[in-house]
């Protein structure tokens, strides 16, 4: 099978971590500003686009919104599917129905000229009942059963990797967030190696950055580091002055100490703020709908990040969450993650177009 490897950028790397953090706090001083490097062709300029059951049927909805992308410079769009688990300390995956894959967007963005990271969730109706779980909760209760675990979930993946394959898409996530399953690297590298034999694409994991990026060992096997980021930072909100910038140093630290050690790229497979006050103090926290709302701290959330890492030569593109293809019920696009219509959006058109 001819590889169809997607090339994110130059994988050069840097060190030591000191020096860089040095020179990247004066590369980001106001003096040195016409200096500061800009994402080079390579960089994914990413979008996270939802749609609420991975079908993308709303055709009119995501034709005007490619039309949209495109002019913001949008050159990789992650879409996700479904698989549905009952309950988290159960082994039983339903993946969602194969007619509802999302084929015909794929194609139209294609043929636009946008790549594709498939993203394939597993997600669970317990998500959502109250009790806080989520995909790091997902454990089961005996060897058997994680066992069991493994051969559904690989079965799923599977299914989605050779129709990733047939679509010509550029990337797919093996997994994401799944806490406690990472701690087995063994099942994780025979299933990538099934992959392989099936997906001729890149391949990455996208990694909850509070939780896994310390025990998952699989990089190796793997294309790409997948970091799903966020990240808590400091206030107040002002970008040279209020700490937006310095917070991220001790998170580039050890992000570089795993590009090093793998010599692979990283690529945030999500990362995003609320457009809520004090938003990214605790960035995974889903608005209620009773905050604050902070457009411009969502902004300048947005250019943090740009600014501070885009610079770093293993740091290779960002999908951030989310724009959606209908908006969905109970949320309030006012509070929510969405950059559409907020002066975030003019923060990443302006970036991901290269225009100062």
């Amino acid at each position: 099978m001819k590889s169809r490897v997607a090339t994110i950028g130059p994988r050069l790397f840097l060190g030591p971590a000191l020096a860089w953090t040095l020179l990247s706090l004066f590369n980001h001083s106001p003096l040195a500003a016409p200096l500061a490097a800009w994402p080079d062709t390579g960089f994914a300029r990413g979008l996270v686009y939802s749609s609420w059951d991975g079908s993308y049927r709303h055709q009119e909805a995501w034709s005007r919104h490619l039309d949209q992308f495109e002019s913001m410079g949008v050159t990789w769009l992650e879409v996700m599917t479904f698989a549905h688990q009952p309950k988290v300390d159960g082994p039983k995956i339903k993946p969602s129905p194969e007619e509802r894959w999302p084929r015909e967007f794929i194609r139209a963005a294609r043929r636009r000229g946008v790549k594709i990271l498939l993203k394939p969730h597993v997600w669970s109706r317990q998500f959502y009942d109250g009790s806080n779980r989520w995909r790091g909760s997902i454990k089961m209760r005996s060897e058997d059963d994680w066992a069991e675990w493994f051969r559904q979930y690989e079965a799923f993946i599977l299914r989605e990797a050779k129709l990733a394959e047939s679509f010509g898409v550029e990337m797919l996530s093996i997994g994401l967030e799944y806490v406690e399953a990472t701690k087995r690297p063994a099942h994780w590298r025979r299933l990538i190696s099934k992959i392989r034999q099936v997906y001729s694409g890149s391949l990455t994991y996208a990694a909850d950055g509070n939780h896994e990026l310390g025990h998952i060992t699989f990089w190796d096997h793997l294309d790409v580091i997948g970091v799903d980021a966020y990240f808590a930072l400091s206030g107040p909100y002002s970008l040279f002055g209020g700490g937006l910038l310095l917070s991220w140093v001790e998170h580039m630290v050890a992000m570089e100490t795993l590009a090093t050690r793998y010599r692979k790229p990283i690529i945030f497979t999500e990362a995003g703020y609320p457009s809520t006050e004090n938003a990214t103090l605790t960035p995974w926290r889903w608005p209620k709908g009773d905050e604050t709302v902070a457009l411009e701290e969502q902004a300048l959330a947005y250019e943090a990040l740009l600014m501070t890492l885009t610079t770093r030569p293993w740091f290779q593109g960002v999908f951030w969450w989310k724009w959606y293809e209908r908006q969905e019920r109970g949320v309030s696009h006012s509070h929510d993650y969405s950059p559409r219509g907020k002066p975030a959006e003019a923060v990443l058109k302006r970036w991901y177009r290269g225009q100062r």
